[in-house]
C-alpha cells in the first residue's frame, strides 16, 4: 500500500512538473509573440553582446563576387554605418543579421522591385508578418560565429577514408559467423582484438571530429527554421517559398540517424549502452563523414536557404524601419541628377530638412557647426540607403545610381606612416581614378579639400584637384572654409552656403540650405563669444583687416 501511495505521488509530482513547464514554455512564447509584435515600428532597443557583431559580415564577404558595388571602409565609417545598422536592424535571426549588413555594403547599381514588393508586403499585412517574425525568432542566433564560418570549418576537414570502419564491422560479422558455424576459439581470438583495435583508434578519430560536430548543430536549426518558415508560406512570399522547398527538399535526408553523431554522454542507461555500441562499431564517425559530404555536397542549398531567410527577415526589418522614420520615400533611380526634397539626417534627434536640386558639382561653404559636413553625409546617405533597403528619410527621391565615396574624416595612418596630408591626397586619388570609369557615375564627398596642408598651396592643389574631378563621371560635393575656391570653380561647381545669426552674445543656425557663397565671417567673432579677451579678439580682427587690405600677414 505505502508503494502505491509512493508511486503514485512521485507520478502526480511529474505531471505537475510536466503541466508547469508546458505552461510555462506557453506564457514565455505568449510574451515573445508579444514583445515581436509591440516593436515593430518603435526604436531599437537591441543590446549586442561581446563578439556578436563579429559574425555579421559573414554573409557578405562569401557574396563578395556577385555585388555591383562594395561601399569601402573609408566611406563606410564616414557615413556613421555601424550606427545606422543599428538602428536598422530589427532582424530576428542571424541570417537576417547578416543580409541586413550585405544590402546596406553593397549598394545596387540598378532597381530593385523584388525587395519593395515584399517590404510593402509585410508593412501591409500584419498577421502575416507576425506568423514569419515569430517563426525567425525560434530560429535564433548563432553567437559569435556565422553559419559560414561552420561550414568554411568543415571544409578545412578534409574527407576521410572511412572503408577502415566499414572493415571493422565486416570482421566483426566475420568471426561471429565463424563462432556460430565452426565453433572454433579463433573466432573468438579474431573478434577479441577486433574489439581492442576499435577501442584504442576510437578515442583519437574521434577527438579529430569534435571540434566539427557543432557545425551541424547549426545547419539541423536551419533546416527546422526553414521547415517552420515554410508554413507561413503564401501568395505574398511565394517565390521564396518555393525556393525554400526546393532546398529543402534537396536536403532532406541529411537530419537521417543524425543522432548517433549529434547525441552527448549521459548517465542514461541507454545512451551509456549506444556510447559503447559507437566505440567499438565507429559508427558514429562513419556517421560524421557521410554528413560532412552531404553539407559540403550542398553548401549551394545551405546558402540559398541562408539568403531567402535573411532577405525575408531584412525585409521585415526595413519596414519596421520605415514605421520608425515616420517620413521616408521609396526611392526612383531613373534620374539624371540628383534631386530630393524633404531631405534629413536620420541620425538626428530634431532634424531640419533641406531641398537639394544637383546636375553639377557643389561646393559648400559657411562657419563651422553650421552644417556643411552633415548636409554631405546626408546627400551620400540618401543615396546609398536608396540603393540598398529602398528607403530614403526624405518626402521625394530621384537621382541616377551612383558608386558612393567619401572622404569626410580622414585621419593620419601610423602603421602605414602616413601623414594626415599624404593620407588625404591618397583618399583624394581613389576617387579621381574611380571617377574615370564611364560606365557609372560616382558620387562623391569631400570635407576641407587638403586642410592638412599650407593656404598657398592647398588652395593651389585643391583647384586643379576639383577641377579635375568636375571633368569625371558623376557628382562631385566638397565643403570648405576657402572662400577663394568658389570663384576659382565657379565654371564647373555650384555654390551653396549655411548661415548663422548672431543674436547679442549668442549664436543661432538654421541649418538651411542657400544658394550662392558664404559672405559672413564670424571666427573671430566666436572668440569674443566664448569668452576671449576682448584685446585679443581685437588685435585678430586687425591683423584679418590688414591681410584683406594687403594680401600679407603683419603682427
Amino acid at each position: 500500500m505505502e508503494t502505491l501511495v509512493l508511486i503514485g505521488m512521485l507520478g502526480a509530482i511529474a505531471l505537475i512538473m510536466i503541466c508547469y513547464g508546458t505552461f510555462h514554455n506557453k506564457r514565455q512564447r505568449a510574451y515573445r509573440i508579444k514583445c515581436i509584435k509591440e516593436s515593430y515600428g518603435t526604436p531599437c532597443r537591441r543590446k549586442y553582446v561581446d563578439g556578436e557583431y563579429v559574425h555579421i559580415p559573414g554573409y557578405h564577404y562569401n557574396h563578395l563576387q556577385n555585388v555591383d558595388f562594395n561601399i569601402d571602409d573609408i566611406t563606410w565609417n564616414d557615413l556613421d554605418m555601424d550606427r545606422i545598422y543599428h538602428e536598422m536592424n530589427r532582424t530576428l535571426s542571424s541570417a537576417g543579421d547578416e543580409y541586413l549588413y550585405h544590402l546596406l555594403r553593397s549598394p545596387r547599381l540598378h532597381s530593385d522591385m523584388r525587395l519593395e514588393e515584399v517590404i510593402t508586403y509585410f508593412m501591409d499585412h500584419p498577421d502575416e508578418r507576425l506568423k514569419l517574425s515569430v517563426a525567425l525568432s525560434d530560429m535564433g542566433r548563432t553567437g559569435k560565429y556565422s553559419i559560414y564560418d561552420y561550414i568554411n570549418n568543415l571544409d578545412v576537414l578534409n574527407g576521410r577514408d572511412v572503408r577502415k570502419e566499414y572493415l571493422l564491422l565486416i570482421l566483426y560479422v566475420a568471426a561471429i559467423a565463424f563462432m556460430a558455424i565452426s565453433g572454433s576459439p579463433v573466432g573468438g581470438v579474431v573478434l577479441a582484438l577486433v574489439l581492442i583495435y576499435a577501442g584504442i583508434t576510437y578515442f583519437s578519430g574521434k577527438k579529430k571530429i569534435e571540434p566539427y560536430i557543432v557545425s551541424f548543430s547549426y545547419v539541423f536549426r536551419l533546416l527546422s527554421a526553414a521547415g517552420q518558415i515554410r508554413k507561413c508560406g503564401n501568395d505574398g512570399i511565394k517565390k521564396e517559398m518555393d525556393g525554400l522547398k526546393e532546398a529543402c527538399d534537396k536536403m532532406a535526408g541529411l537530419g537521417r540517424f543524425s543522432g548517433i553523431v549529434m547525441s552527448t554522454p549521459s548517465s542514461d542507461p541507454l545512451q551509456i549502452l549506444m556510447d559503447y555500441i559507437k566505440i567499438f562499431t565507429h559508427i558514429d564517425i562513419i556517421r560524421f563523414y557521410g554528413m560532412r559530404k552531404q553539407i559540403m555536397d550542398h553548401s549551394k542549398d545551405i546558402d540559398l536557404m541562408l539568403t531567402i531567410i535573411g532577405f525575408l527577415d531584412a525585409s521585415i526589418a526595413i519596414g519596421s524601419y520605415r514605421e520608425y522614420l515616420g517620413t521616408y520615400c521609396v526611392p526612383d533611380l531613373t534620374g539624371d541628377k540628383y534631386e530630393a526634397t524633404g531631405l534629413y539626417h536620420p541620425l538626428l534627434s530634431d532634424p531640419v530638412a533641406n531641398d537639394v536640386c544637383l546636375d553639377r558639382g557643389m561646393l559648400l561653404t559657411g562657419s563651422n557647426a553650421s552644417g556643411k559636413s552633415t548636409m554631405l553625409k546626408t546627400i551620400a546617405l540618401s543615396a546609398l540607403l536608396a540603393q540598398s533597403v529602398n528607403t530614403v528619410p526624405a518626402t521625394s527621391y530621384k537621382a541616377p545610381a551612383y558608386r558612393i565615396y567619401t572622404s569626410l574624416a580622414v585621419n593620419d595612418d601610423i602603421m602605414q606612416g602616413d601623414s594626415y596630408y599624404m593620407a588625404e591626397i591618397k583618399s583624394l586619388k581613389l576617387i579621381v581614378d574611380e571617377g574615370k570609369e564611364e560606365e557609372t557615375p560616382i558620387l562623391a564627398c569631400v570635407d576641407e579639400v587638403l586642410r592638412g596642408t599650407n593656404t598657398v598651396e592647398r588652395i593651389s592643389a585643391s583647384t586643379v584637384i576639383m577641377k579635375q574631378l568636375s571633368e569625371v563621371n558623376g557628382l562631385i560635393l566638397a565643403a570648405t572654409h576657402d572662400i577663394e575656391l568658389t570663384d576659382l570653380l565657379a565654371d564647373c561647381y555650384d555654390n551653396y552656403h549655411f548661415e548663422e545669426l548672431i543674436e547679442g552674445r549668442d549664436i543661432r543656425f538654421n541649418y538651411k540650405l542657400m544658394p550662392g557663397k558664404a559672405t559672413s565671417k564670424n571666427a573671430i567673432r566666436l572668440l569674443s563669444l566664448t569668452g576671449y579677451d576682448e584685446e585679443l579678439v581685437r588685435e585678430a580682427s586687425d591683423m584679418a583687416k590688414r591681410y584683406e587690405e594687403t594680401g600679407v600677414f603683419s603682427i
